[in-house]
Parts: C-alpha cells; sequence; structure tokens
C-alpha cells in the first residue's frame, strides 16, 4: 500500500487551487465544505466559481499562475486543463514539505482526492490509488445505495449520548459496553422507517441513564 490514508482539517487554512474549470470548480466547492480558505488562480472562471468569487467566498487571481501564489498555502491543487502547466507546477514545488494534489498526474502529487461519500458527519472515502478514478466513482455510486441518510442521523445521535455517558460514566469498561451495543442495536431501521419515538424509547433502554438529552 503506497498511500497513508487520512483526513485533513482545513478549517481555516489557505489552499491555492490553480485553474477555473469545472475540475477547479469542483475541488473549490468541496474545500468551502470543509472550511478551507480557498484562492483560486486563472485568467477565467466557471460561473459558479465567478458567483463565489463575487460574493466573496472565494477569492480570485485573474491572471496565469505565478511562483507567488503557492507561497502559504497549506495544499495546492493544480487543475488546469493544461499539462504542461501543471507539469511547470509540479517543478516549482519542494514534495517533501508541501502537499500538493495534481489532478492530472498523481506520480508528481502527495496527496490524491478520494471519490467520497458524504452523510452528516459520516464521511466514507474510496481510493483506487490514482489507478482508476473511474473505478474509485463506481465503487461510491454502488456505496450510496447502501448508506442513506439515516446514517448521518444515526452518527449524531451516537455522538450526542457519547458526549454524555463519557461524562457521566466513570467506568471505562462499561462506557465501551453501551456505545457499542448502541452502535449495534435496531436504530438504523427504526431511523429508516421514521420511526422517531421509538428511537427514543430505544437509546433510553440501551443506555440505561436517565435524563439523557436528546435531539433526534
Amino acid at each position: 500500500m503506497r498511500y497513508y490514508p487520512a483526513f485533513l482539517d482545513l478549517q481555516g487554512r489557505p489552499v491555492a487551487v490553480i485553474g477555473g474549470g469545472r475540475v477547479a470548480e469542483r475541488k473549490a466547492l468541496m474545500l468551502l465544505t470543509c472550511g478551507a480558505r480557498v484562492t483560486v488562480v486563472g485568467p477565467s472562471l466557471t460561473r459558479k466559481l465567478s458567483l463565489l468569487a463575487q460574493a466573496g467566498a472565494i477569492r480570485h487571481r485573474r491572471r496565469r499562475w505565478r511562483p507567488s501564489d503557492l507561497e502559504g498555502a497549506f495544499l495546492i491543487i493544480a487543475s488546469t486543463n493544461d499539462r504542461r502547466t501543471n507539469a511547470e507546477i509540479a517543478r516549482r514545488i519542494n514534495l517533501n514539505s508541501r502537499l500538493v494534489n495534481m489532478v492530472d498526474d498523481h506520480s508528481r502529487s502527495n496527496v490524491i482526492a478520494p471519490s467520497v461519500i458524504t452523510r452528516g458527519d459520516l464521511i466514507i472515502a474510496v481510493s483506487t490509488s490514482g489507478r482508476s478514478p473511474a473505478l474509485a466513482r463506481r465503487i461510491r455510486r454502488e456505496l450510496e445505495r447502501s448508506f442513506g441518510a439515516e446514517y448521518g442521523r444515526f452518527l449524531k445521535l451516537l455522538g450526542q449520548v457519547r458526549e454524555q455517558v463519557q461524562t457521566r460514566v466513570s467506568s471505562i469498561t462499561r462506557r465501551r459496553r453501551i456505545l457499542q451495543r448502541l452502535a449495534a442495536s435496531d436504530l438504523l431501521t427504526l431511523l429508516r422507517q421514521g420511526k422517531t419515538g421509538r428511537v427514543q424509547k430505544r437509546i433510553r433502554q440501551v443506555v440505561g441513564l436517565k435524563g439523557l438529552t436528546l435531539k433526534v
């Protein structure tokens, strides 16, 4: 296995996206959902990127890229439609000290972007190590049919209960047992069926603590 699977915390981090086309748009939108400070560099933008720039959601440098655009960026994404430009960017970067995603050449990258499913705070990432993005998308679509919106709601509930159990139950062993029982319960089925009242009742049965505060 060449790549170490990891999730980056980009909240408030500066990210440089070189290019203003459809690929750059997809990258920028995903980065914004992660709270990154996005600067897009390119002579032109897609309509959606233009609207984001006008609204101040992203910063736009309306010109061809310069080496100075890479300075201070926590993550660099080269997403132009010109392989020579992307290769030029790659030559300017020290991969030993920068996080770089070259969308058309994973051999020049030290970060590759997976195909992603999000269900609330649940993130499922699929990677083929750059071998076949098309296969990664196919696997993602198959997983999307198995993991519906109820998983996001389930995880939110698990998080609420975990916080309260950690505060109120001193025994690590007991805490672990409660949370394992909860994760293995039929709550997902009840959420899928929309039985909200039964969800709260089942949680209280499994946890066995009075006064739980739950938002289903």
